[in-house]
């Protein structure tokens, strides 16, 4: 996995809500980067439950004290990963719309989704981290209030939609918000689909994509 360049003003306004401490905001960046990947893969492999604080320290190199001199608990490791995840998430997806210039709302949801799959910047450890935090973490101890990653996704296809719509190219006779709702829906099950085990081939999972909500919402 590539070592994460972490941005020091995220982390610096981590510390003033007291997710982190201050004494790890003035870690090395190699060290604040070697504890969010090696927190990544373990909670995207054993869940919040199942990651183990001593095994952490372990794949780190860290003493269990340090550990709790960086973050008073579990908890806000996870928020603390999440959180940044978070950004490397938008600044992602942003990234994506910035590239885009397709016409039809067909071939920018299809771009959209081959930017997500196909030509995904996301390693195996943090496809499962995606999978955790968007279905998983709902069953597992800990709650966290107002962190949705998803939204980055969900607001660029409303995008789309909406356009959509201007232009004729999808029905307007139903909410624009519930119909982006529901197109998200499919898109995040064919991701999920393709993090997972069950990984379909591309070319059958676009053509899933494009004839399911178009065969299906166009007028």
């Amino acid at each position: 996995m590539a070592t994460l360049v972490m941005d020091e003003n995220l982390v610096a306004e981590l510390t003033a809500r007291g997710v982190v401490s201050d004494t790890f905001r003035r870690l090395e960046p190699d060290k604040k980067s070697r504890i969010y990947r090696a927190a990544i893969r373990l909670f995207g492999e054993y869940g919040y439950d199942g990651l183990a604080i001593d095994q952490l320290c372990g794949d780190v190199g860290i003493s269990k004290g340090s550990f709790f001199q960086y973050f008073p608990s579990k908890t806000h490791l996870l928020e603390f990963v999440i959180l940044v995840f978070d950004d490397y998430l938008g600044k992602w997806v942003a990234e994506i719309r910035k590239g885009e210039t397709a016409a039809l709302a067909r071939e920018r949801l299809l771009y959209f989704y081959q930017a997500l799959v196909v030509n995904s910047k996301l390693f195996r450890d943090e496809e499962r981290f995606f999978l955790f935090i968007t279905s998983a973490m709902n069953h597992s101890a800990v709650a966290l209030e107002g962190i949705d990653p998803q939204r980055h996704i969900f607001d660029y296809i409303n995008e789309i939609i909406e356009r959509g719509v201007q232009t004729g190219e999808i029905r307007g006779d139903f909410e624009v918000d519930l119909t982006g709702y529901l197109v998200s829906l499919v898109m995040e099950g064919l991701v999920r689909r393709q993090f997972t085990s069950a990984r379909l081939h591309r070319r059958e999972t676009e053509h899933y994509l494009v004839s399911f909500l178009f065969d299906g919402i166009k007028a």
